[in-house]
């Protein structure tokens, strides 16, 4: 498997992992639901477009051997779109209705046994496992969110973020895309050892 990759076993332990956080998590569960009862969202939802999803894509070189973290994942348009291309996913937002909904869109799309679907403060997610982050955060979200990024993913994982910068580190690159409010920026960085 080339390097990066994610062999069966190695899913199947962050399979077993998620799980066992589940069971062990103090949140309080919401009896009509069994969601995670969390704060309220540091973003309000805004959808990707799915152009954008694309171009995001693209752009991070996502392909089979891929796991793709959405870190406030919304209806999960991303992951999901990852998991056509044959990558595993996860989908992480702290909104229960947010994760309600993309894992119906995911059993919808055929995908969902590929999708991970974390009610979770994305700020206490462990993402050790990803090889792409995707973000549409707001600035000081991202800034926030950097230190965590460079403290848990290895060297060479991408991060892809949608409109936003992450401050003063340096994208790898990034591009415009056309859409309907005009243009707006896509970002890669990719981790290195020790950040830039």
């Amino acid at each position: 498997m080339p390097e990066g990759g994610v062999t069966l076993k190695r899913w199947l332990a962050v399979l077993a992992g998620a799980a066992a956080i589940a069971a062990a998590s103090g949140c309080d569960r919401s009896p009509a639901t069994g969601q995670a009862a969390l704060r309220a969202p540091d973003v309000v939802y805004e959808p990707t477009p799915h152009f954008v999803v694309t171009e995001m894509l693209k752009l991070a070189q996502v392909g089979a051997n891929d796991v793709v973290y959405d870190l406030g994942c919304g209806d999960g348009r991303i992951v999901i779109a990852a998991a056509k291309r044959g990558a595993r996913g996860v989908c992480v937002d702290i909104d229960p209705q947010r994760i309600t909904e993309s894992r119906a869109k995911a059993q919808r799309s055929g995908v969902a046994e590929r999708i991970l679907f974390r009610n979770q403060d994305l700020f206490e997610t462990d993402i050790a496992d990803a090889t792409v982050v995707t973000l549409f955060l707001w600035p000081s979200v991202n800034l926030k969110l950097r230190p965590k990024l460079w403290r848990e993913l290895r060297p060479g994982t991408r991060v892809v973020s949608y409109i936003h910068s992450m401050g003063d580190w340096p994208p790898r690159e990034a591009q415009n895309v056309e859409g309907a409010r005009g243009p707006r920026e896509l970002f890669l960085w990719v981790i290195e050892s020790p950040p830039n």
